[in-house]
């Protein structure tokens, strides 16, 4: 369902010297109370340099400690806490939604934040659409608070203006100082807006799958671990309450934990996670033009696939959670809707992820694209699996009342 979020900005924008760089007022709900506002400096991230007006963490500085945090405080756990829950975008979901997830069961939303997608979309300014979807995300706050649902912000779309052809997966990105400034900008007005939220807002998320791609395959970003160190100096300034997901590149495969040790940030409140789309030849065929003859269970580029199959592609991810005592999140799983045995591999998916006890959010309700929603299901089954259409059910679909049998165990 497509639904217009009516949204009134309690804020103003004066164009400062340097160019694309405004100042943004604006208050979330609890500042509106108070009769609050605060001035803070976004800079858009296209074709100028920002000096003089970024905040003083960088990106070079190293962090605190040796090993990530290895004793987790099972009494001080986020809320709700194993999450089994889902993904959440304003571009066809609105607060009224929160509602019914909290009637199925949900007990965790992961509100993605795509001011870029917005402005595109909408073809508006881009600053305008940034505080269009921190309204957005506050009246879903104002929701979860009253159901009893906590989340995570996750903000992963870093340059603004989609019209500068550079975002956080650019080499661009990481060479040129003016984009780690204003994500670091934005991270701050971000932190500041919801800084006193309750238990409703448990964690934040900023590059959910770090990567720089290139022809000829993706890399992982350079300084990685100085970028994460950064975002989260920003958020400790006034937030000391919220835990800080992390995860390595590239992508956000679970494989990459193969070897890794872990991020030597030292704080009491990080999650490690991952997002699971393995085998990508499977769950993202025929998406711009992708061989589109794949089944689960089976052979798929030389390697069977099946539950024990996903089970050890978990495996390293498994053995760095023991071997560091930390918390696990699985932000994102699905596969495209017409994708011969999906259901059967999201929910493989899951019993893993249940068997390991680890927090999880199926992407996405009311997603931005019918590829990935699970309101969606196959129209012409007695057709070739490579001549699948897809069409909107609603409710009713296989896979989303498995999901509905998923969340309520979440009632228990």
């Amino acid at each position: 369902m497509n639904k217009k979020i009516n949204s009134s900005l309690n804020c103003f924008a004066i164009l400062l010297l340097l160019p694309l760089v405004c100042t943004q007022q604006n208050a979330s709900s609890q500042d509106q109370k108070n009769n609050k506002s605060e001035t803070k400096e976004i800079a858009s991230g296209a074709n100028s340099t920002s000096t003089g007006t970024t905040p003083t963490s960088t990106i070079n500085e190293v962090a605190d400690g040796n090993s990530p945090k290895k004793n987790i405080d099972n009494t001080n756990l986020p809320k709700n806490w194993p999450w089994r829950g889902i993904c959440f975008q304003s571009e066809n979901s609105d607060a009224s939604d929160i509602k019914y997830l909290a009637s199925i069961g949900v007990n965790f939303v992961r509100i993605q934040i795509k001011p870029a997608i917005r402005a595109k979309r909408k073809k508006l300014d881009p600053k305008q659409c940034f505080f269009d979807e921190l309204n957005w995300a506050d009246s879903v706050l104002d929701e979860c608070k009253k159901n009893g649902i906590t989340s995570l912000i996750a903000f992963n779309h870093l340059v603004l203006d989609p019209k500068v052809g550079v975002d956080e997966k650019s080499p661009e990105f990481w060479v040129d100082r003016k984009y780690i400034d204003s994500t670091l900008s934005m991270v701050s007005i971000i932190a500041n807006r919801f800084k006193n939220r309750g238990d409703e807002l448990s964690a934040y998320e900023v590059m959910g799958e770090p990567v720089i791609q290139k022809k000829g395959g993706s890399v992982i970003p350079p300084n990685l671990q100085g970028f994460f160190t950064s975002v989260l100096k920003e958020i400790r300034k006034v937030d000391q309450e919220r835990w800080f997901l992390l995860t390595p590149g590239p992508w956000g495969r679970p494989t990459n934990y193969a070897g890794f040790d872990g991020f030597t940030i030292s704080d009491s409140k990080l999650i490690y996670g991952a997002h699971m789309y393995l085998p990508d030849q499977f769950t993202h065929q025929g998406l711009k033009k992708r061989e589109k003859n794949f089944v689960y269970p089976g052979k798929i580029r030389n390697e069977f696939w099946d539950k024990s199959a996903i089970e050890k592609k978990f495996s390293d991810l498994k053995k760095f959670e023991k071997r560091h005592n930390c918390l696990v999140y699985i932000g994102e799983f699905q596969a495209t809707r017409w994708s011969k045995g999906a259901d059967e591999w999201v929910k493989d998916v899951v019993s893993t992820l249940d068997k390991n006890q680890w927090s999880w959010s199926l992407f996405a309700f009311e997603a931005g694209t019918t590829s990935w929603d699970p309101y969606f299901d196959v129209k012409n089954k007695s057709a070739k699996s490579t001549e699948w259409e897809i069409e909107y059910v609603g409710k009713n679909t296989p896979l989303w009342k498995y999901m509905i049998s998923e969340y309520e165990k979440n009632k228990k």
